[in-house]
């Protein structure tokens, strides 16, 4: 069953009953808010992402770190977030999401804002590894809420929350490169954390059902600790985790923000400029692409919807390389690829949610993006070491390859045709 109406993962009996029955308590009508400062907050997370892709460029000319170090304040920071994303299944014990999803919010603008202001090279350091820290809360807990609000329409309703983040993917650098014209890299980190701390506060408006109700703080972790242990020991969380830690791009970061541009550039022979064209055309794939995966997936079966995400990734990646200019085909090529490696992330945290009780969502979502996410740094690293050891064919050849990985990893999972559905959309 989805719901249970024990005493599980905090809630009272009164708020077990009204899950169990598919009514969220204190939710009344305000699900269009929730969805609206979830999702909101989701496109200023990536925004804050991709600053990193355009703006620490700059400031590494400005104050002299060479590569190396640049791809380590880009490493530590995504450590930082996906590291963090494992323990707040255990903070949600104590807190409502809809508090700690603020306060990550105006961690990550502290941080950004104390990045303007940064001296040298290890104050960089220390400024990213906290915002990164502040930016890991969107995800897991993010989606648990979503997936506890939506219970009918998850799969579409977490295809809308990835699909917002995408769009901050695609206008971010646009946004950067305009304000770079009449701002200073410094003042740019400011004005941009700013809409990212208010929407910290506008979290204190959404209220929340899965919240601590006063038990004592031992049984709280206790109750956290058995939540993991259940979601460790649940088949197919870890094989949902697996899928999406096995497959090379699709995260946001890491692959596509790192080589996307370069491998155009050597592969085409274009200019930064269309490059840069290329790479949105990319993210406007990423846009609808989990929408529409998950409203499909809502209507027919996941597991099919994920099978067919997997397939087309491995070979939408791979058929870039049978392009040598700019065509038409090739624009076909980056809307599909854009679009059907995106998707994994939205189907997968729907099939997690289907996979566990309501109390058990924030744990497993912890755990997934913990376990899904970890490998993104050490994606990003070898794909660097292939394309220069052995070129991007061969480099965009493995990475095409990996979903096939994810393919298989489907075996694990139960064979039911449609999510189980609890309550309303």
């Amino acid at each position: 069953m989805p719901c249970s109406s024990a005493i599980v993962g905090g809630l009272s009996v009164s708020e077990s009953s009204s899950l169990a029955s598919g009514k969220l308590p204190e939710s009344g009508d305000n699900r269009g808010y929730v969805l609206g400062v979830v999702s909101a907050s989701h496109l200023l997370n990536h925004v804050q992402m991709t600053v990193n892709a355009v703006l620490l460029p700059v400031m590494m000319r400005d104050m002299g770190f060479d590569f190396f170090q640049l791809g380590l304040i880009v490493s530590l920071h995504q450590l930082a977030g996906s590291a963090m994303q494992a323990v707040w299944g255990v903070l949600v014990q104590y807190y409502r999401r809809s508090t700690l999803l603020g306060a990550a919010n105006i961690i990550l603008g502290v941080f950004a804002v104390a990045t303007g202001f940064t001296q040298t090279f290890t104050q960089v350091v220390a400024a990213r590894v906290f915002a990164g820290v502040g930016s890991s809360a969107q995800n897991p807990l993010g989606a648990s809420m979503l997936a506890t609000y939506f219970r009918k329409a998850k799969g579409q309703i977490l295809g809308i929350h990835q699909t917002a983040g995408n769009i901050g993917s695609v206008i971010a650098p646009l946004v950067i490169v305009a304000l770079l014209s009449f701002l200073d890299w410094r003042q740019i980190w400011v004005v941009l954390a700013i809409p990212t701390v208010l929407m910290g506060f506008a979290y204190l408006f959404t209220g929340d059902a899965a919240v601590g109700m006063g038990v004592s703080r031992k049984r709280d972790f206790r109750t956290a600790l058995r939540s993991y242990a259940i979601c460790l020991k649940n088949r197919e969380v870890m094989a949902l985790a697996a899928i999406q830690m096995v497959g090379a791009a699709g995260r946001g970061s890491g692959f596509n923000m790192a080589y996307f541009v370069p491998f155009f550039q050597a592969w085409l022979g274009v200019g930064t400029d269309v490059a840069g064209i290329l790479l949105a055309v990319q993210q406007l794939g990423a846009v609808v692409g989990p929408i529409g995966f998950g409203y499909l997936s809502d209507r027919t079966s996941r597991r099919w919807a994920l099978f067919l995400v997997l397939f087309l990734s491995t070979v939408s990646t791979i058929t870039l390389l049978l392009h040598s200019q700019v065509t038409a085909a090739l624009v076909f090529n980056l809307l599909v690829y854009g679009a059907v490696v995106n998707s994994r992330q939205a189907l997968t945290m729907s099939m997690v949610s289907d996979a566990v009780p309501v109390a058990h969502c924030d744990a497993a979502f912890s755990l997934y993006y913990f376990i899904g996410f970890i490998s993104g740094p050490v994606w990003t690293a070898l794909s660097g070491y292939l394309v220069d050891s052995r070129g991007f064919g061969v480099a965009f050849i493995v990475v095409g390859l990996t979903y096939l990985n994810g393919i298989a990893l489907l075996a694990l999972l139960g064979r039911s045709k449609k999510a189980r559905v609890v309550g309303t959309a």
